[in-house]
């Protein structure tokens, strides 16, 4: 007979609601809270307990792990790890014969189910996360993750039987890790990515399905790394109660493949905004983010991967704090007239959204925050389903209809834009485009901001900035391009200024066809993906605090 995991206390189990949360994945950096390297810790319940105990003591996240390390489950089925002192253990070779342990009979489990046991004591009232790695990634590390995808085509019962031991041992240690105190079980899947999508479920989904069911009152949440866009409805299909997206992938682009019942978790970047960024780069990306997903009632903030060990922890720190102040920023019911605002503009209702913004302003909100988090959200989302075809141009330019009635509601409530003793900046969609949503979303953030803006129009080419610089001296010139083929006349423009002997104007560039990569490998200073950015980017660039 199965064993089944204690019944919660009081305390435990439901000690909070899968709303609104703030955590970042894992505690890879707690390691940093002790003196001793990670390849000792891993092998001890007392240091690995007392770096989890002084983590968060600093890190108020809603969500506790413990130092996990993805090759705990493969090791004790036979593959040697690599250890070293600052770095987590990684995965020699597959393993030579395949074992299915108990837990409490292998060294390093035994160590996290003591751990597990002592998050029970020192952290009442919250969520403390068993965190296992799925069966098919487990199998990928003990069978060699390319002879495991060769398998699939010439020997798909065998994957099978692999996967019927890695399951095992999961619902083994899952069983262990839930009995010992944890109260939300987390399964990362990262090796499911590679599966081709038409394969998901026969060997990853229903094995995921399986697990989640055994615990059926729990929280339960699943990361799998990776654009995972084709498999959203398979994962949704296990059961889990929160999907985990990775930082590749936008939020609003999938929100409407998850039903409300089931969270939608994510997804600062953790290596580039956490481990590397600095405090305004966390404070602007986390607050960015909440602005945009807040109004969705089934949103959890968190990383769209684990933390790095060596991310600093002032800057663990930060992102939570800063996470958690900006959820709270606004109430249930300023949540709910954003949500109808956005949605309204999303759909085009011209008249609709109009009424909405007027019914907000008779509720005293404030007009930059109906923008902010209401309108632009809805043009932000219809762009980024435009660049993936779920969106066409006739919905587009009724989303552009409505957001523009909105704002001339709007526009004379907002902060004065007085440009006298203020940076100019001309802007234009260059030649060969005639897409101006992007671009006209930036000039009216940037007046917002107090910039004087020039606006050139669409299919603007070299001799015309050339001839609005002459006339005007600008500070800063903007360049936007939706096409490819578009986007070769940006370093046609940069070029004829430098032609010129114009070496110190700067650029900033934008549009669906620009990456940061591109943008730099056309001569521009800098490189912004939407209209919010443009303005910090704007301000960077010249200088401005």
């Amino acid at each position: 007979m199965r064993r089944r995991p204690r019944r919660a206390r009081p305390g435990q189990g439901k000690t909070q609601a899968m709303h609104h949360l703030v955590f970042p994945i894992n505690a890879l950096p707690s390691w940093q809270c002790v003196p001793n390297g990670i390849d000792e810790i891993l092998w001890s319940a007392d240091l690995k307990a007392l770096a989890m105990e002084r983590y968060y003591q600093q890190v108020d996240a809603d969500v506790c792990y413990f130092l996990g390390d993805i090759g705990i489950q493969a090791e004790a089925m036979g593959a040697p790890l690599i250890y070293a002192s600052s770095a987590m253990p990684s995965v020699l070779a597959p393993a030579q014969t395949v074992a299915v342990p108990r837990p409490a009979e292998v060294p390093r489990m035994k160590v996290n189910i003591e751990v597990m046991r002592r998050m029970d004591q020192c952290l009442p009232g919250k969520l403390r996360c068993a965190q296992l790695y799925g069966p098919f990634t487990v199998a990928g590390q003990i069978a060699g993750e390319e002879n495991l995808l060769r398998m699939l085509s010439e020997d798909p019962a065998g994957v099978k039987r692999v996967l019927a031991k890695t399951f095992e041992l999961t619902r083994r240690y899952a069983l262990s890790m839930l009995e010992a105190g944890g109260n939300l079980f987390w399964i990362s899947d990262p090796f499911a990515v590679l599966l081709p999508p038409d394969l998901f479920w026969e060997y990853a989904g229903r094995y995921l399905r399986d697990l989640y069911a055994l615990f059926p009152e729990l929280p339960t949440m699943l990361h799998i790394c990776g654009d995972t866009t084709p498999i959203v409805a398979d994962m949704v299909r296990t059961g889990v109660k929160g999907i985990s997206f990775d930082n590749c992938m936008h939020l609003m682009a999938i929100e409407d493949q998850v039903p409300d019942h089931v969270a939608i978790i994510g997804n600062i970047d953790p290596v580039e905004c956490i481990e590397l960024g600095s405090t305004k780069d966390i404070v602007a990306q986390t607050n960015g983010l909440v602005a945009m997903m807040r109004q969705k009632d089934n949103f959890i903030l968190s990383t769209g991967c684990a933390l790095p060990p060596g991310t600093p922890l002032e800057n663990v720190s930060l992102f939570v704090d800063t996470g958690k102040k900006a959820l709270a920023a606004e109430t249930s019911d300023a949540n709910t007239t954003y949500r109808n605002i956005s949605s309204a503009v999303f759909s085009g209702d011209r008249g609709g959204a109009s009424e909405l913004v007027d019914q907000a302003l008779a509720q005293d909100r404030d007009p930059l925050a109906i923008i902010n988090q209401a309108m632009v959200r809805a043009i932000r989302k219809g762009s980024l389903l435009y660049d993936e075809r779920k969106c066409h141009l006739p919905a587009i330019l009724l989303m552009v209809d409505a957001f523009y009635d909105g704002f001339q509601r709007l526009e004379p409530l907002l902060p004065s834009k007085s440009t006298e003793h203020k940076s100019t900046v001309i802007l234009g969609t260059v030649k060969g485009d005639i897409h101006e949503i992007g671009k006209n979303l930036v000039r009216i953030f940037l007046e917002i901001a107090g910039y004087k803006v020039v606006d050139l129009g669409v299919n603007v080419d070299e001799d015309a900035f050339l001839h609005a610089w002459d006339r005007l001296t600008p500070d800063l010139i903007g360049l936007s391009a939706f096409t490819t083929q578009s986007r070769k006349q940006m370093g046609v423009i940069v070029d004829s200024f430098r032609t010129r002997g114009i070496d110190q104007m700067p650029f900033m560039v934008g549009g669906a066809a620009v990456t940061p990569e591109i943008a730099r490998s056309l001569g521009a200073q800098g490189y912004a993906k939407d209209a919010r950015q443009a303005v910090r980017l704007a301000d960077s660039l010249l200088g401005k605090p």
